[in-house]
Parts: C-alpha cells; sequence; structure tokens
C-alpha cells in the first residue's frame, strides 16, 4: 500500500481556481456568437472599418514593428517559447505548469485552425476567422503569468491582474500589428483572443481537476 504523494502547485491560483471554467465558458460563447456574426463574409464589416481607421489613426507606423510581433505567433516562434515556458516550468517544480505551456498553445492552435473552415471567412481568399497568431501569444502570455505568480507567490489581486494585464497585453499588441498590416480583420484578432482565453484557462481548470481526482483516488486506496 503506497503513500498518496505530496500536493504539487496547482495550474491555477486560488481565484482563478474558481473563475477559470466561466471565464472560459463565457469566451468560448463570445468566440461563436462572433464567428456566426461573420460567417461567410468576405470583406470588413462597420465594425472592422471603425477598428482599422482607430489603429491607422492613433498608432505610430512602424511597419517593422509590427512585423516583429506578427512573427511572435509564427509556429516555429510558438514552439521555442512553448518549450522554453515548459523548461522553466520543470525547473522550478511546477509539473502541471510545464504540461500546460505545451497543451494550451498546442490546442489554440488546433482549435483556430479548426475553427477557420466552421466559419468561413476570408481575407483575400485566405481563412481568418479566429486570429491564430492573436491566439497563440496570447495563449504564451496567459501561461506565463501563471508561471510568474507560482514563482513570486503572489496574492490573489495580484493574481488576477497579472493574468488580466498579460491575456490583454499581448492580444492587443498582436491585433495592432495584424490590422496595421492588413493581415487580419480586427474583429477576427478579437476571436483569436477569446480562442485562447477559452482553451488555456479550459485547459489549466482539467488539469487541477485530474490531478484531484487522482488524489482523491489514491488517498482512498490509503485509507482502504
Amino acid at each position: 500500500m503506497t503513500e498518496p504523494s505530496a500536493a504539487e502547485p496547482t495550474a491555477l491560483p486560488g481565484p482563478w481556481r474558481r473563475w477559470a471554467p466561466w471565464v472560459a465558458g463565457g469566451a468560448a460563447v463570445a468566440v461563436t456568437a462572433l464567428g456566426t456574426r461573420y460567417e461567410g463574409l468576405s470583406g470588413a464589416s462597420r465594425t472592422d472599418r471603425v477598428l482599422e481607421v482607430a489603429v491607422a489613426s492613433w498608432v505610430p507606423d512602424t511597419v517593422r514593428g509590427f512585423w516583429l510581433v506578427q512573427a511572435l505567433g509564427n509556429p516555429a516562434t510558438v514552439i521555442v517559447m512553448a518549450g522554453l515556458l515548459a523548461a522553466v516550468a520543470l525547473a522550478v517544480g511546477h509539473r502541471r505548469l510545464a504540461v500546460l505551456a505545451v497543451v494550451g498553445p498546442g490546442l489554440t492552435g488546433v482549435a483556430t485552425t479548426g475553427l477557420k473552415p466552421v466559419f468561413d471567412r476570408t481575407l483575400e481568399g485566405v481563412p481568418a476567422y479566429p486570429s491564430g497568431h492573436t491566439a497563440a501569444l496570447t495563449a504564451l502570455a496567459i501561461v506565463t503569468a501563471l508561471l510568474l505568480i507560482s514563482i513570486m507567490r503572489a496574492g490573489a489581486a495580484t493574481s488576477v491582474l497579472l493574468v488580466l494585464a498579460a491575456a490583454f497585453g499581448a492580444g492587443t499588441a498582436m491585433a495592432i500589428a495584424l490590422t496595421a498590416l492588413d493581415i487580419h480583420y480586427p474583429t477576427d484578432t478579437i476571436g483569436g483572443f477569446g480562442t485562447a482565453v477559452a482553451v488555456v484557462l479550459g485547459t489549466a481548470a482539467v488539469l487541477d481537476r485530474l490531478a484531484s481526482a487522482r488524489r482523491l483516488g489514491a488517498g482512498r486506496g490509503v485509507s482502504s
């Protein structure tokens, strides 16, 4: 009869363990609703045109900078960054975040790729919704924030602020770059952002639930 292993760090910090399923579910609904709204559309919507004008008016024209940001969402870059995050997580003894660092961005990529033909929204004939680049960088940012929270042993308020700041910061930066470069409609990037939030927070919640179930099962085995 073996002793149950000591509790390992959770993927989600305190407040996010309660909120993550709801936030992930809400994000998934929003992505679906927005995709349905623009399903089959091959041009910019009124919302897109307003946001495109805002980006053109408010954001400095730094094309090189935009391309550098865009490159952060390329598959090769995402794979390298995910591997580095996983290595750091393992180095600090956080196995669940190591798994999330790989699985979260990976599933996010699968989701955006799979949803594009479903909604069939195109830009110059290329499937556009939801934006995979925005989703990828947002996913990496959320995992990075969760890892920093664990290392810093941040409190509840700081945990909330770090995840929100990382997600919105990364998502906004990529959205501006892709809009300025005419690679995506702004609403595509909103869909990509929502996809990352739904997949990464949902995956983290599942990892914690599975670990809790295993620990409960091990505890019952010992007591019997």
